[in-house]
């Protein structure tokens, strides 16, 4: 009876084990299907997103081209493309997008002149910029020997690869044009802090590019000549409203160097379009750098995906 018992109890306790064991198995492949089920809705919803970007980047440009025909002398912030696109349902989800002009805004690329040396009239603006944001104008050499070809500081200051030899990991200056304004992150002096400043009335455009004074803020206005005080600049920007300055020419002759008055214009090529889709739980934000061409073809120059 002992033994039989002793059977008894062996043969229950290896049923439960199995069961057990079968139970762990059963739970485990179906947190791994549901954890593949997952992945694979996330993969589908990301390369349904990026289709839609795209959409978005031929939206933009459509929206461009058209705007090339109405008002081939003029691009201003009363346009079709300044008005942001509210969130639009797709199968899925939304997306929304708004198109900006860059050229409303100062390009690093032209701190540097076409024979390779530093553009003072471009230097001394953008000192005037970061001072009017309350930045050290002093960094502004910092940004010179990061684009120059050459391996001496600027005077008074910059920062040549001895500055960035101390870091972890260190590195050395890129010496060429930039591509994106974000690379200022990199540049000796320029923080988060200081680069969240600066990043609004700053972009990275191919070099010899003009300012729109048509769609430039006050103080990327102010910062064209020691002549355009804030007060001044808002009055203009007043003036302007939001439309465009009927003659360039005649309303900042007197106001700006006949050198600055050949580097700014009231029409644009280069803009920023910035599109978000949302699928579900997925979201995926393009940032586009878009050129016009006198044709009216817009193509990207420069995307990225997620935070800027």
């Amino acid at each position: 009876m002992s033994t039989r018992r002793q059977q008894r109890g062996v043969a229950v306790l290896t049923a439960m084990l199995v069961v057990t064991v079968a139970t762990i198995l059963a739970v485990n492949l179906l947190w791994d299907a549901s954890l593949d089920q997952r992945r694979t809705e996330a993969a589908l919803a990301a390369d349904q997103g990026l289709l839609y970007l795209q959409g978005a980047e031929a939206w933009a440009a459509d929206i461009l081209r058209q705007d090339l025909v109405d008002s081939p002398d003029s691009d201003h912030l009363s346009e079709q493309w300044a008005f942001e696109l509210p969130p639009l349902p797709v199968d899925g989800g939304t997306i929304a997008g708004r198109l900006e002009d860059l050229q409303g805004r100062f390009n690093l690329n032209n701190l540097i002149a076409s024979d390779g040396e530093v553009d003072v009239t471009m230097r001394t603006q953008f000192e005037r910029l970061l001072e009017l944001l309350g930045v050290d104008p002093g960094l502004a050499g910092v940004a010179v020997d990061w684009l120059d070809a050459n391996s001496e500081m600027h005077f008074p200051s910059g920062a040549e690869d001895p500055a960035y030899a101390s870091e972890d990991p260190t590195y050395r200056t890129a010496n060429s044009i930039v591509t994106s304004a974000t690379e200022l992150l990199a540049m000796a002096g320029f923080d988060r802090e200081t680069y969240e400043l600066v990043a609004p009335y700053v972009t990275a455009l191919p070099p010899g590019t003009p300012i729109n004074v048509n769609t430039a803020s006050e103080l990327v206005l102010a910062s064209l000549s020691e002549n355009i005080d804030p007060s001044t600049a808002a009055s203009l920007v007043e003036e302007r409203g939001e439309a465009d300055f009927p003659d360039i020419d005649a309303t900042f002759e007197g106001l700006l160097e006949p050198d600055m008055l050949q580097r700014i214009d009231g029409t644009s090529r280069h803009f920023l379009l910035t599109a978000t889709v949302t699928l579900g739980t997925s979201q995926v934000t393009m940032r586009s750098v878009l050129q016009r061409d006198a044709s009216g073809l817009t193509r990207p120059l420069f995307r990225s995906l997620g935070i800027e």
